[in-house]
This record gives structure tokens, C-alpha cells and sequence, in this order.
């Protein structure tokens, strides 16, 4: 079990690594060769606690499969790729997903394993994902960052990490809505909001 001190340490390494795959590697400028795009996620509210990062952007025409597979070629040929999936959620008809282009990319970088989410949009629905991100940004700046570290580490090594219930979102909201500051806590939060919606 990691301490604080641990939890803050990792989180700061996870950044700075992702920032090197970002900037000096070239993941970025491939992207934002295609268009406007914007990290978003863990990275920019600085609360990584694993391998992964989140990124949208604009597509000119936001149902152009062939770009798309354009934009996964020219990742696939310059990282070290183990996997790419993709969906198309005009169509996919998945819960709580209704537009927008993915790729779930799993890319390997000094021997370590990235899970790297990008997702193309329109301009009109890019620009309120965005609108969106940057009111939870701002809002994370006053929350008690070392609190939201150590909730989101402990749920991340759980077999259900990312799903309905235990997620990153889940522990921002419970840290920023009632203070939450501990596993323990977040546990009880997530059990009364349950009941609460059943």
C-alpha cells in the first residue's frame, strides 16, 4: 500500500512521462496535424494515477471513417502499438454514447504499457465536451488534490475500475460534492448515491 507521499511522487513521474510521449515523441504532433485537438483527462487535471491518457479533437467532417483510420495509421507506424479498437458511436448504439469517432489505443513506450483514449468529434459537439472539461478543471484546482489521488489509486487497482460505479468521475464528484477524503468514505458515498438511484 502506497502513502501520500508515494501517491503524490507517482503522480507527478506519470506526468512527466506522459508528457514526454506527448511532446518529444511525437504522439501530439501527429494529431494535431489533423486538427484542433486538446488533452484532456487525468493529464490535465494532474491526477494521474496509471498509464493513461485521454484526447479529443475536431474532425473536418466528424463521421469521416476514412480520416480516422488515417489518424490510427499514422500511430500505429510510429509508436509501438499491442492495440488499436475502434468504434464508430454514430452507430454503435452504446449506452450513454451517441456521436463521435474512438480509438482505444494500447501503445507501448519505454517499456510500458499506455492506454491512450482518443476520440474525434464535430466542432459543435468538441466545443461542449470542452466547455464541459473545463468547468470540472477548474473546479478540481480547489479540491484536496492529495485526497482525489489517494481515492482514485486505491479504485484503479480494482477489477471494476471504469465502469459504472468505479471511476475517475465517480471520485471527483464524491471529492468535490461532500469532501470526501478517504477509500472508506468513498465506499459509503458510492453505496448512498446507489440507493439513491435504485
Amino acid at each position: 500500500m502506497m502513502n501520500d507521499d508515494e501517491i503524490l511522487r507517482q503522480a507527478h513521474l506519470l506526468r512527466e512521462e506522459a508528457t514526454s510521449l506527448l511532446h518529444n515523441e511525437g504522439l501530439l504532433s501527429i494529431l494535431t496535424a489533423f486538427g484542433k485537438t486538446r488533452v484532456i483527462g487525468s493529464y490535465t487535471l494532474d491526477t494521474m494515477t496509471w498509464r493513461d491518457i485521454d484526447i479529443s479533437m475536431i474532425l473536418p467532417d466528424e463521421q469521416d471513417v476514412s480520416l480516422f483510420f488515417e489518424i490510427g495509421k499514422r500511430i500505429a507506424t510510429k509508436f509501438q502499438i499491442t492495440k488499436m479498437s475502434y468504434s464508430n458511436h454514430f452507430i454503435r448504439n452504446f449506452p450513454g454514447f451517441d456521436h463521435g469517432l474512438y480509438w482505444g489505443t494500447m501503445l507501448r513506450y519505454n517499456k510500458q504499457d499506455w492506454k491512450i483514449d482518443i476520440w474525434g468529434y464535430g466542432e459543435n459537439d468538441f466545443n461542449t465536451h470542452m466547455a464541459d472539461f473545463d468547468v470540472l478543471h477548474t473546479n478540481i484546482k480547489h479540491a484536496d488534490r492529495t485526497s482525489l489521488l489517494r481515492i482514485k489509486h486505491a479504485i484503479s487497482q480494482r477489477p471494476d475500475y471504469r465502469g459504472d460505479v468505479y471511476n475517475s468521475m465517480a471520485v471527483y464528484k464524491s471529492v468535490l460534492t461532500e469532501n470526501i477524503s478517504s477509500v472508506a468514505e468513498f465506499d459509503e458515498w458510492i453505496k448512498r448515491n446507489s440507493n439513491a438511484n435504485t
